[in-house]
């Protein structure tokens, strides 16, 4: 479907942001960073993901989880996921606040790059595509979301400069991995896809699977 298509290429400017971001670390403990650099990250984060990419998928997404998918709202992956969308904001109002003191500013710009990457990675390798899956079956097929506003296309190229100037760096203090198990809400706040999600039916046929 469309809609994933251009979740998954949203996530490969966050994902690239947000090394970005470690690398705009080094810096600011380094006393290299600048108050407009930090303006820049904050627009971005705000306007392309927060409003954009973010606010797609809880109004475009979700509810069509919910109203043809036969999806859970209020435990489970959805509520996880807007719970980490709110987690982000804070960061970035942080961000923004700690703008003259270097080493607390670095702090948080870790912490934001962490939080990030492990959003992208439930996103893309659980919710995407189960929730994919799960629309196909119950006939929906084609799922397109709203173009984004001058304003957001100009933060999506915003982002991209932000690439060029901090060139992304790994950080070797997070491990990077794919499936329920890897999130930090597993067994806290959510069970898991097949806890949640999954009914009998749906129980029964993966059981097969495995037995086949």
């Amino acid at each position: 479907m469309r809609l994933f298509d251009e979740f998954k290429s949203e996530h490969l400017l966050v994902d690239r942001v947000a090394g970005s971001l470690i690398r705009f670390a080094e810096l600011a403990v380094g006393g290299e960073s600048s108050e407009e650099d930090v303006a820049d990250f904050v627009h971005f984060f705000r306007v392309f993901v927060a409003g954009y990419h973010h606010e797609k998928e809880e109004q475009t997404l979700f509810p069509v989880l919910v109203e043809r998918a036969e999806v859970p709202a209020s435990r489970g992956p959805l509520p996880s996921i807007e719970a980490d969308h709110r987690s982000a904001v804070i960061l970035v109002d942080e961000l923004e606040r700690e703008v003259g003191n270097q080493e607390r500013l670095a702090g948080v710009a870790r912490r934001l790059a962490h939080h990030l990457w492990e959003h992208v990675d439930k996103e893309d390798s659980v919710l995407f595509p189960e929730s994919s899956e799960r629309l196909r079956r119950n006939g929906v097929t084609r799922l397109e979301g709203r173009e984004p506003t001058a304003e957001e296309e100009a933060a999506r190229g915003l982002g991209e400069r932000l690439t060029e100037l901090f060139p992304p760096l790994d950080d070797p203090e997070i491990v990077r991995g794919d499936g329920c198990i890897a999130c930090s809400a597993f067994g806290e706040t959510c069970g898991g896809i097949e806890t949640e999600w999954w009914n009998t039916w749906e129980h029964e046929y993966h059981r097969s699977l495995d037995e086949g």
